[in-house]
């Protein structure tokens, strides 16, 4: 009777110590006969680091102004690559620098190198802070403003700006019409280089958007899934904005969630690697990290797609990150998810391993030894 109270006692101290420990590859692979290690072909303490690995193919979002501790648990447990930040983390310039300041700490705690903290502030389109704000008043760009402007997001610890947009309205009731001020594809051009330059000299990365164009579209794809995007003309003028942008030092370019059946009939932007793969990154020679735009709460999941799949989708496209920007606890059951799947599917595990190479490194080059 003692040792079978025994028994009892120690299985539901091992259930209890598994619930609260976050999901490891080996847990994994502990839970999965069917899963041949041999076949996986990698080193074991590879294998066992896989989970970390995977973090830093990751972009979240966190729901406050401040770091709660569930928060905190969640991002050492994911280790993700970086944070976007929206207007509901935004308070005041010195509350954001310090909420920044104290997820720098918990990244170098967890993963020795920084996060990306990454921002819309589009220069008089998207905002979060009020910042690039009436730069076109006087019709050219107010560049002492837009300076001024870009400085303050450096200071408060931004290394990512999630513009430039290279979305050039070509169809006239285009809805990227009003997050853009400039009359022609030569301006954008123009002003893109510029701008990124601005954000280079203060070591905040630039990133296009959305590859590979939204002003070939009337509705947002943010509220509607759009499909039949079939002008070649139209695409290869958008793709030239931005290949322009790449030459300009761009460093980012976030993709869109968009069908364009000229290029790709079965899959959006997001899911195509004759889009990602064979024209950004071969085509194009764009050598930088290509990101996805927010998966967590687009049509694409509206639709019932899991989003697990659509993470792994993403990646096996050629995606280095992949962006749940909201409901940080679904973010980790779907991390999770994805870990569970690489434990089976050894391309997506060697795609996670080169992404964390890639995304290290460029850490490594571009935001630690700007610190």
């Amino acid at each position: 009777m003692f040792h079978r109270i025994s028994l009892i006692l120690l299985v539901g101290f091992m259930i209890f110590h598994l619930s609260m420990t976050k999901l490891s590859f080996a847990n994994i692979i502990s839970k999965n006969s069917s899963v041949n290690i041999e076949a996986l072909n990698l080193p074991k303490e590879d294998i066992i680091n896989i989970d970390e690995e995977l973090g830093q193919n990751i972009i979240v979002g966190i729901p406050y102004t401040f770091l709660d501790s569930f928060t905190e648990s969640i991002l050492r447990m994911i280790k993700p690559a970086g944070i976007v930040l929206y207007q509901r983390n935004f308070d005041s310039f010195e509350q954001i620098k310090d909420l920044i300041n104290q997820l720098q700490t918990i990244s170098k705690e967890e993963s020795k190198c920084p996060y990306f903290i990454m921002l819309d502030e589009e220069p008089d389109g998207a905002n979060r802070m009020g910042l690039l704000k009436n730069i076109f008043t006087l019709g050219n760009p107010n560049w002492a403003k837009i300076e001024r402007d870009i400085v303050k997001l450096s200071k408060i610890g931004i290394n990512v700006e999630l513009a430039p947009l290279a979305d050039f309205p070509f169809v006239s009731n285009s809805f990227i019409s009003k997050r853009l001020k400039l009359e022609s594809k030569e301006d954008l051009i123009a002003f893109n280089k510029t701008f990124i330059s601005l954000l280079n000299k203060y070591n905040i990365c630039a990133t296009l958007k959305h590859f590979p164009g939204l002003g070939l579209i009337s509705d947002d794809p943010h509220y509607k899934f759009i499909q039949n995007v079939s002008n070649k003309d139209m695409i290869d003028q958008s793709i030239s904005i931005f290949q322009s942008g790449i030459e300009s030092g761009a460093s980012f370019v976030m993709t869109s969630h968009v069908i364009y059946d000229a290029l790709d009939p079965n899959n959006p932007a997001t899911f195509s690697s004759y889009i990602v793969t064979d024209n950004l990154r071969n085509k194009l020679g764009f050598e930088g990290m290509v990101v996805t735009d927010d998966l967590s709460d687009m049509p694409l999941s509206i639709q019932g797609l899991d989003l697990v799949d659509a993470g792994i989708q993403s990646l096996k496209a050629g995606h280095n990150l992949i962006m749940f920007s909201h409901n940080l606890p679904r973010t980790k059951e779907i991390v999770e998810g994805i870990l569970l799947e690489a434990s089976k599917d050894k391309e997506l595990l060697k795609i996670i391993k080169s992404n964390y190479i890639k995304v290290t490194s460029f850490k490594n080059r571009y935001l630690i030894k700007n610190e």
